[in-house]
């Protein structure tokens, strides 16, 4: 079942601004997602799928490389992903 892909407004304005690798990796990214959902994401190491806790629960978060993340919820379950924001990770 194909699933949708929504940015946010932020994510479609701040996308353009981030280097050509991180960019290509949410390509590739929005493709696994959209093709096979949670189970192409799982197959991926890279991506390392993770649930998120505390104010961000019922939302997660996968790499696109070593310093940034992008953070996405569910809606309606599994049919639209909606894409939060890609920011850079604070270690």
């Amino acid at each position: 079942m194909q699933k949708y892909v929504v940015d946010e407004s932020r994510v479609e304005k701040d996308l353009p601004k981030l280097a050509k690798p991180v960019r290509a990796a949410y390509s590739a990214w929005k493709s696994v997602i959209s093709v096979d959902g949670f189970d192409g994401l799982r197959q991926v190491k890279g991506f390392r799928l993770e649930k998120l806790k505390g104010k961000r629960k019922g939302q997660y978060s996968c790499r696109l490389n070593r310093g940034y993340r992008v953070i996405f919820r569910m809606i309606n379950k599994s049919i639209i992903i909606e894409v939060l924001e890609v920011n850079k990770h604070e270690y």
